[in-house]
């Protein structure tokens, strides 16, 4: 039975972050096994994050950002400036390729195309077993699949979205002002809008997303774009060279795994995604480093860390109001950003405020609605 320092179930983003943080920190030389079955396919995903620069993990051949925002309806746009900050795109091919080229120099790391079936604890191992019968053991698994299971309850809200970068040979795009949140004719009992990230004044990506407990289905979402683009850009000849669609459960209900001291869950089955905006990219940052400090620093029970209960307790009102009265949260996201500093709402949205500025922040938002979904609170 082959040993590992570190095994891991699962090399998606989370994963192969935390191999990284490993292998960038004195255990740069522990055996590390990856177990996934879907290894070397590589996604087409776009991920987003903001921060003062880049992450140490992003690409440097692949960085774009931005430190303007704008949130519109219809013709009216209110634009926002970052003063620190900066908005970052990445796409995941990018970091793939990134992290393969960056694992080739580091023969101490295996991986293996088979799925994880059994894990089981031992007093001072794990042993994981897999599709194709093989048994591994290893001092420690990250385990990152995740199931629906793993999260209580079946009514949990789904932001389900589909985009479309397109190319026109016209100069139609704002590249210095990525659109957050535009707002136009909004289904009944649904929030939505659309998000458009302008690489240059000829291509953007155009991403329609909704709040739903229910599925929506591909025609349906690419039916919206296209829609938002014969009216916004009518006439206009545009070629789609790249399409993506996606669904991020909105929850803070994340199943508590059983106590382990060698099994340890990562990624959104840790809860590292945003419950109420979906972002996960520099959360998992900064959770698999806090990770890896615990072991550096010989902690006997490794906990991944989770978000603040104040911030899981925002969510919940957040949700909730998504939930009861989703036509709302229009009306919550503008005066969010036109009564705060850009950047304090960015490091709120990131949970990097402090009580105090928590206070001020939301001192300067209209309280009815708050209150309404406080009583009548619900855990989401």
């Amino acid at each position: 039975m082959k040993h590992y320092d570190f095994i891991f179930a699962g090399a998606g983003c989370a994963g192969l972050s935390m191999v990284y943080h490993l292998l960038n920190s004195p255990l740069k030389n522990s055996k590390i096994l990856l177990l996934d079955p879907n290894m070397g396919q590589i996604p087409d995903k776009t991920w987003c994050y903001w921060a003062e620069k880049p992450l140490p993990i992003h690409p440097r051949n692949a960085i774009h950002s931005w430190n303007q925002l704008s949130l519109s309806s219809n013709y009216d746009k209110d634009t926002h400036q970052m003063e620190n900050l900066q908005y970052f795109h990445l796409n995941s091919r990018d970091f793939f390729e990134h992290i393969y080229t960056f694992l080739k120099s580091h023969p101490n790391v295996t991986h293996e195309q088979h799925a994880v079936t059994q894990i089981i604890e031992k007093e001072n191992s794990v042993e994981v077993f897999t599709s194709n019968d093989t048994i591994y053991q290893g001092n420690y698994i990250f385990d990152s699949r995740l199931t629906d299971s793993d999260h209580l309850g079946s009514k949990a809200l789904k932001q389900i979205f589909a985009g479309w970068k397109i190319e026109t040979d016209q100069n139609i795009f704002d590249k210095s002002t990525f659109t957050m949140m535009e707002w136009t004719h909004s289904e009944k009992g649904l929030f939505d809008f659309f998000y458009i990230l302008p690489y240059h004044s000829k291509s953007a990506l155009i991403e329609y997303t909704a709040y739903s407990r229910q599925d929506i289905s591909q025609e349906i979402l690419n039916a919206k774009i296209k829609e938002y683009l014969e009216e916004k850009f009518s006439g206009i000849a545009y070629e789609i060279t790249f399409q993506e669609k996606g669904v991020i459960p909105m929850t803070t209900q994340i199943k508590a795994p059983d106590f382990s001291k060698r099994i340890i869950p990562i990624g959104t089955k840790a809860g590292w995604t945003k419950a109420s905006t979906g972002y996960t990219f520099h959360t998992i940052q900064k959770r698999a480093q806090s990770l890896v400090n615990q072991l550096l620093s010989g902690e006997n029970n490794i906990k991944t860390e989770k978000s603040p209960a104040r911030f899981r307790f925002y969510d919940n009102i957040l949700l909730n109001i998504a939930h009861r009265w989703p036509h709302e949260l229009k009306g919550i996201f503008e005066d969010l950003f036109k009564r705060n500093e850009t950047d304090l709402v960015m490091k709120f949205l990131g949970e990097e405020t402090s009580l105090f500025q928590e206070i001020k922040l939301l001192s300067r938002l209209r309280f009815p609605i708050f209150i309404k979904s406080l009583m009548n609170y619900e855990k989401h």
